[in-house]
């Protein structure tokens, strides 16, 4: 059985090779790009190859670790397909997924970044080159500058500070409140140090340490979707698609017309994001809304986690544009495409506190101090009672900078941003659910029916009726059908003529099985084609329906 695991890159490549040599007939590993130092970019294609090729079937696309830190999202996705081919033969709803849809899995894009996190204690958002500043500037830097492997948090006594000790429990620091006198204060800010590289002697190292951000690219900011610049989006990248590994991801989205639904695998929150992102839920078309949240309501029963909009998660009120430039936007906005970013692992939620994945930002920044305080106790207890060495006591250390300082706190990376390794499989475990009954719910075309009746001697009516089996519309979404330059193809071969018809001939998208209210008549999922042909008896005809994200169906007959 599949197991999962944090993977340096090439661990990862060693576990993609392996799927691809152990069923050749299910995986094909391709290159896609190449990252800014070179490392190749893979993707995994997953189809039964009897059944049809991967275009000529729906498919569902999902990708991870585009921020570097966040290597769950590898690990989750490495395992869900390594399962997807461990249960071909005895699990009836992976067959039916392998047999009749494609599955695309990147499972890391910052490839760069991603190693130098696993690999060193340092943290980055996606990618190791120098952004968004040309020289390394003065200021404050993360740095493990204790040598213990993690970058943890530095408590510095100043009379200025704006923490204390919590008086209920030390391991934790309270904000200062208004007017409080007579106590020890601290500063409390993460581990590092302060970087000078001009000339100008020894200065203050307090009113030095500005944040310096050396690493500050953001993948998720640098599509072509309300892309912000670095002005209006920290992250955002010189220009839309900037970076390689965004170019070909992008590149390869827009070869695989067949692409009809996307997920995008981050940490953390224990959330399932859906669209919109501009406003409340009725900015989308009523049946966007309906698919949106039926299926995040599905994610919620397989995956135990929350649901809901990128607005109604995210939004605080302050923003000019929310998350600009991000994936699922573009998919949605841009290609109509059904997309939803996965948040695993929720360590909040783990420890009986309150999270943005259950009630939102805005309501998150409206909690007292007494109950975020309430919180971080939990959050602390549970860490220090269940996973202890991803705890570490406030000690002592002679800062080359600051002096007499204290470093502890929480292990940023693997009990905050993502699962401790005893935990990492059973999240794994539940996201993958989710993503096979995500490619499930892609439209499918099916032949319902075909006739052949005689009207005059070797000359025959020919119809031929097409459905959609699948839960989505042939177009994904109502975004898509609006998007779309094309419906279903209908072709007719194998008569010797056509008299009356055309083949091929273009239908009107169909919408799926998905929810429409309390009944709705099935003309919507159907549509049908008529032909007069000439041929001879005993001849076979083959009738074809084919649109990119809801596959090929054929159905032959012989005329009487």
């Amino acid at each position: 059985m599949p197991t999962a695991a944090y993977m340096t890159y090439p661990q990862l490549v060693h576990r993609l090779r392996r799927l691809a040599d152990l069923a050749p007939d299910l995986v094909r590993l391709e290159v896609i790009g190449k990252s800014r130092l070179g490392r190749d970019l893979f993707v995994v294609t997953l189809t039964d190859a009897a059944t049809g090729s991967p275009l000529d079937k729906p498919a569902v696309l999902v990708d991870g670790n585009i921020h570097a830190g966040e290597v769950c999202a590898s690990s989750a996705v490495v395992y869900w397909i390594e399962r997807l081919v461990e249960e071909r033969d005895r699990d009836p709803v992976v067959r039916e997924l392998l047999r009749t849809r494609t599955v695309y899995a990147i499972p890391r894009i910052a490839v760069d970044g991603a190693e130098v996190y696993l690999t060193t204690p340092a943290r980055l958002r996606s990618s190791p080159h120098l952004y968004p500043h040309t020289t390394p500037p003065d200021g404050f830097v993360e740095d493990d500058v204790n040598g213990d492997g993690r970058i943890l948090w530095m408590r510095v006594p100043a009379e200025d500070g704006a923490y204390a000790v919590d008086e209920i429990d030390p391991r934790v620091m309270r904000p200062r409140q208004p007017g409080e006198i007579g106590g020890v204060y601290y500063h409390v800010f993460p581990e590092g140090r302060v970087v000078r590289t001009s000339q100008g002697g020894a200065r203050p190292a307090a009113s030095s340490a500005r944040d310096v951000r050396l690493h500050g690219m953001d993948f998720n900011r640098n599509f072509p979707i309300r892309w912000a610049g670095e002005s209006g989006q920290s992250g955002a990248g010189p220009f839309p698609l900037s970076e390689p590994e965004l170019r070909a991801l992008a590149d390869f989205i827009q070869a695989h017309p067949n692409i009809a639904a996307y997920a995008a695998l981050h940490t953390s929150g224990g959330v399932i994001l859906r669209q919109p992102s501009t406003g409340d839920d009725t900015v989308l078309s009523p049946l966007d809304r309906a698919l949106f949240t039926e299926v995040a309501r599905m994610g919620e029963r397989e995956t135990g986690y929350f649901s809901g909009s990128n607005y109604e998660k995210f939004a605080t009120g302050h923003e000019a544009v929310l998350m600009p430039g991000a994936a699922d936007d573009w998919m949605y906005d841009h290609l109509g495409v059904l997309s939803f970013t996965v948040e695993l692992w929720d360590l909040r939620r783990r420890a009986g506190a309150r999270g943005y994945g259950e009630i939102g930002m805005r309501k998150m920044m409206a909690l007292t101090v007494e109950e975020r305080l309430e919180d971080e106790r939990k959050v602390v207890d549970y860490v220090a009672r269940e996973f202890p060495d991803a705890y570490t006591p406030w000690t002592l250390f002679d800062h080359p900078d600051f002096g007499r300082v204290e470093i502890g706190g929480l292990d940023p990376k693997f009990v905050i941003q993502n699962p401790p390794p005893a935990l990492l499989e059973e999240e794994c475990d539940r996201v993958g659910r989710f993503l096979t009954r995500l490619g499930l719910s892609t439209a499918r075309l099916v032949v319902s029916g075909i006739s052949v009746e005689p009207v005059a001697e070797g000359v025959y009516r020919v119809i031929a009726e097409v459905a959609n089996a699948g839960f989505l519309p042939t177009a994904s979404t109502k975004k898509g059908r609006d998007l779309a330059l094309e419906g279903i193809r209908a072709e007719l071969r194998g008569a010797s003529e056509i008299l009356a018809g055309a083949s091929p001939c273009e239908l009107d998208h169909l919408d799926g099985y998905g929810f429409h209210g309390t009944w709705r008549l099935p003309v919507h999922q159907r549509a049908h084609v008529e032909w007069v042909v000439r041929g001879a008896p005993g001849a076979f005809i083959e009738v074809r329906f084919s649109t990119p994200r809801a596959g090929r169906a054929t159905a032959s007959v012989a005329l009487p």
